[in-house]
């Protein structure tokens, strides 16, 4: 998978991807107001182009793909054996690379350090057994594309298997917010 590479002298690794027609640029401004010392490595979907562009094909009537998320989750965690940085790794993924997140951790729940999932949305995932990573979840109370009651449901489902999981729901629509970063980072430092 194609991917764009910030490198400092930092122990912490953020592990960024994208929303949907988003690109390897777009969360590096978020990440730099969490951690502006951290080295950098920015995915980008290889699904669609543009405005469509994305890590997985989309939904059909509601639903996922699975066919077409397995072959693109193997992918990665192929390579991810090979090329996973040494140090603190935290993942982050915003709306689509949020949802390409949860399903990387179905396979490999002990996937990093941690995982922020930024507006992800409530699809058939299937989690077992119980994993260290910590899990932080931002939702908006306004988001009509990820909802937030499903964003709820979907953090207590994942407190099942991740006992580190945080939620925390803001008052906006479907972007990202400066004090939804502001807290990630703070959040972030208590770690």
């Amino acid at each position: 998978m194609e991917q764009f590479n910030i490198a400092a002298k930092s122990n912490t690794s953020f592990v960024v991807f994208h929303g949907t027609g988003g690109n390897e640029y777009s969360l590096l401004q978020v990440v730099g107001d969490i951690d502006p010392t951290a080295n950098i490595r920015a995915y980008i979907g290889e699904v669609g182009k543009g405005k469509e562009r994305r890590f997985f094909a989309p939904l059909q009537n509601g639903q996922l793909d699975r066919a077409d998320l397995d072959i693109h989750v193997a992918a990665f965690l192929k390579d991810w054996v090979e090329q996973k940085p040494e140090g603190k790794v935290i993942m982050l993924g915003y709306s689509n690379g949020a949802n390409f997140l949860l399903a990387l951790l179905e396979k490999e729940p002990n996937l990093a350090d941690a995982v922020i999932l930024m507006h992800p949305s409530n699809l058939t995932y299937h989690y077992s057994g119980i994993s260290h990573t910590t899990l932080i979840m931002t939702a908006d109370a306004r988001d009509f594309i990820s909802i937030p009651g499903e964003s709820l449901k979907l953090s207590k489902s994942l407190a099942a298997h991740f006992p580190q999981t945080t939620f925390k729901l803001f008052d906006h629509g479907h972007e990202i917010a400066d004090d939804e970063v502001q807290w990630l980072r703070a959040h972030l430092a208590q770690l």
